[in-house]
């Protein structure tokens, strides 16, 4: 990712580690059972085929956690995503109208939600989903929003002297 001049990063990351685990995990017991019951029944290429065709899923489910990532600036706030093709979503602090938490019971346990960042203009809502420390991740994007604002403020104020 492209910053600006004078942008630093704030946070980047990630989904949270169980949007990998829980699908990994379950290709895994799925894979493990089929080969428990089909390997007596079915020749071994079909067998291999299977397996290939797990590691395979396995690898594009690892290669969409990777390839997912939220990020804060001091400037604005960016979600980027795609395997091949990208998707890059960017709103501007001095665009950010309100931000929701939103988590489930899981969410609560694991400590993961979405934060729901409704924005002015033409920019729409932008969700990053399945992060970590949802609460604290706003937290942060709420402090970054102001320091953006007190500064746009300062900064006009000392060009009308």
């Amino acid at each position: 990712m492209r910053l600006e001049t004078k942008e630093k990063i704030i946070f980047r990351v990630h989904p949270h580690w169980l949007y990998l685990a829980f699908p990994e995990f379950i290709l895994a017991i799925l894979g493990v059972f089929f080969f428990l019951f089909a390997y007596p029944l079915l020749p071994k290429w079909i067998l291999l085929l299977f397996l290939v065709d797990i590691l395979f899923a396995m690898l594009i489910i690892f290669l969409d956690w990777v390839c997912v990532n939220y990020y804060l600036t001091n400037l604005r706030l960016i979600e980027e995503r795609g395997i091949i093709g990208k998707r890059i979503t960017i709103v501007p602090l001095n665009k950010v109208q309100d931000i929701t938490c939103k988590f489930g019971v899981l969410g609560r346990i694991f400590d993961f939600g979405d934060l729901e960042i409704e924005s002015a203009g033409t920019y729409g809502k932008i969700v990053f989903s399945f992060i970590a420390n949802p609460r604290k991740r706003k937290e942060e994007i709420n402090k970054a929003v102001l320091e953006f604002k007190a500064n746009r403020n300062i900064m006009e104020g000392k060009g009308r002297k």
